[in-house]
């Protein structure tokens, strides 16, 4: 359980190139002189370091008042969404491609059975079952088949290579793309951290608005503003060990280190990012590192990793006024989606464990009194082929479903427009089930990022595509 000082770091996040969490090589390594710029402007911001008896510094001492968070739950390596939400009264559709011997096939009765927006009748995962709940109590909404666009486009105009996104069926290029990865912007941005760039900050930037408990997300990382990551335990606190005589003592030193001048510039910037992680840490261990009575009861017998991060991500949101922010955009992650054989049994507990963790997240908000404040959304890189490989799994495809819980969410229904499947029809991209999205990332995004207090003034900034589409609010967030 340890905060990171070195994730404040400004180079580019690690990609992933597989849904098992191993780090790959990012494409977005800036040069040398805007690696320089970006740290010159988040060294300029400065710190507080005359603290209360509590250890927080005095300006933080004030109420958050009004307060919202937003957290993404990244399915890191491309959940299938074929299997994750199934069309019950079009189950033939459905069987005539994964029944048989295709070895993916879940069986009609054991889909968790949900009705959509168009009065049709929809089953989730069997391993949904948490979620299904929240669902049928009017928390959780889903969004069909949802994807990475530049633009509203037909498999007319993909097949002729018109308005296709880059390196499409790419783990670390489209992962990096649904963080908010902007083709050819000057510095590396995600929409997370956008969004933070257009908020206010009480804490006048000592506790960041975007957080990563899931490695150095890009998500996280804003043109202007710093994002602090957090070790993926969900822990908060620093990783010396402070408490006995010998690593205060190596704390201490530690913090003289790095205050000393070099006379070197790039050495100074690295000195200063890692003293603002160091003096985060401190404030944060001071605001929420007790005990939470209602967050302990909410996670009690999980463990797994992602209810770590979303238990870690419970106490920050629990610790809200005395770190004095008003709004919090956090991303957590789980991998283990790429599942190119053995689906069935792959998948089943990975959903089981995202089902369990965002129960206990969400009865957390509840006991916190802060549910209507509070949304929790997912994301994954693509979905998978609707046509099985030999060996029981699928391959990479495009547009896939997602799922939107909290007590501001219009739950209790779907949006968007379920794929029709058939192999070769209008929705696929190419001849295996290959969905091509009837709702942009952009548009989802735009609606979390609105609920969230994103301005109609700044919005295209954080979705620099969202002119391209009529309908730029879904509507799946209450105001």
């Amino acid at each position: 359980m340890k905060l990171l000082p070195h994730s404040l770091c400004v180079l580019p996040p690690m990609g992933r190139v597989s849904g098992f969490g191993r780090p790959g090589t990012s494409d977005l390594n800036p040069s040398r002189r805007q690696f320089l710029q970006h740290s010159a402007a988040l060294g300029a911001l400065g710190l507080a370091h005359t603290f209360t008896r509590g250890g927080i510094p005095a300006a933080l001492a004030q109420t958050a008042g009004s307060y919202r968070a937003l957290v993404c739950v990244f399915l890191f390596g491309g959940n299938d969404a074929n299997n994750t939400i199934a069309p019950l009264d079009d189950y033939a559709a459905y069987s005539a491609v994964r029944g048989g011997a295709s070895g993916v096939a879940i069986s009609r009765e054991s889909f968790l059975p949900i009705t959509g927006s168009d009065g049709k009748h929809y089953g989730l995962h069997p391993a949904l079952a948490p979620l299904h709940e929240l669902y049928s109590q009017g928390k959780a909404a889903a969004l069909f088949n949802a994807g990475t666009l530049l633009r509203p486009i037909t498999r007319t105009e993909f097949r002729a290579g018109q308005f296709v996104p880059q390196n499409l069926y790419s783990h670390s290029d489209q992962q990096q793309m649904h963080q908010g990865h902007i083709p050819g912007a000057e510095i590396p941005s995600g929409w997370g951290g956008r969004m933070a760039d257009k908020l206010p900050n009480p804490s006048g930037g000592l506790i960041p608005t975007a957080l990563s408990f899931d490695d150095n997300a890009l998500f996280t990382l804003g043109k202007t503003s710093v994002p602090l990551a957090i070790s993926g335990d969900g822990g908060l606190a620093l990783s010396a060990e402070t408490t006995s005589s010998t690593g205060a003592a190596r704390y201490e030193a530690l913090k003289k280190l790095i205050a000393l001048d070099g006379g070197n510039l790039i050495t100074a910037k690295a000195s200063s990012i890692m003293k603002r992680a160091l003096d985060s840490a401190e404030a944060l261990r001071a605001a929420v590192g007790a005990s939470t009575p209602a967050i302990d009861t909410a996670f009690a017998g999980i463990g797994s990793g992602l209810a770590n991060q979303l238990e870690g991500v419970a106490r920050m949101i629990a610790g809200r006024n005395a770190l004095g922010v008003s709004h919090q955009c956090f991303f957590c992650g789980i991998g283990g989606f790429d599942t190119h054989s053995e689906q069935l049994g792959a998948q089943n507990e990975r959903l089981n464990e995202v089902a369990e963790a965002l129960r206990a997240f969400y009865n957390a908000t509840v006991a916190l009194g802060v549910a209507d404040q509070v949304t929790t959304f997912t994301l994954s890189e693509f979905g998978r082929t609707l046509r099985s490989r030999s060996n029981a799994g699928t391959d990479h495809a495009w547009g896939g479903h997602q799922f939107v819980l909290g007590g501001a969410v219009k739950g209790g229904t779907t949006y968007g427009r379920y794929p029709t499947l058939v192999c070769g029809g209008p929705d696929d991209a190419a001849d295996d089930g290959v969905w091509i999205p009837t709702t942009s990332l952009e548009q989802y995004g735009a609606t979390l990022a609105t609920w969230f207090g994103v301005g109609a003034g700044d919005i295209n900034y954080v979705f620099p595509n969202l002119a391209n589409f009529a309908q730029q609010n879904l509507g799946f967030m209450k105001a």
